[in-house]
């Protein structure tokens, strides 16, 4: 989730500014309980089938195989939701 949030700030930082590039100093520490409490309620906000792969996959760092028997889902299956899960999470997390 950390390094989502990061892709997200400096694309954000890319966006409203070309010239002057992303300052990263003021993203938060790994273990920065705020940035920890921002990630849990940006993830309750996601549905569970979206919350689960998202967590397998990007958290608990399995393959698509592992998390699609997990899920007991085909492996095409974690793909998608996957993909729309880290853009419900992009979207989440700028509001």
């Amino acid at each position: 989730m950390r390094a989502i949030a990061v892709r997200e700030a400096v694309r954000h930082a890319q966006r409203v500014s070309r010239s002057e590039p992303a300052d990263l100093g003021e993203v938060p520490a790994p273990g920065d309980p705020q940035l920890a409490a921002d990630i849990r309620d940006v993830l309750r906000r996601l549905s569970p089938e979206h919350r689960a792969v998202l967590v397998l996959r990007d958290l608990e760092g399995l393959d698509e195989q592992q998390t699609a028997q997990l899920l007991g889902v085909a492996a095409g299956t974690v793909k998608s939701r996957l993909s729309r899960a880290r853009l419900s999470f992009r979207r989440a997390w700028q509001v």
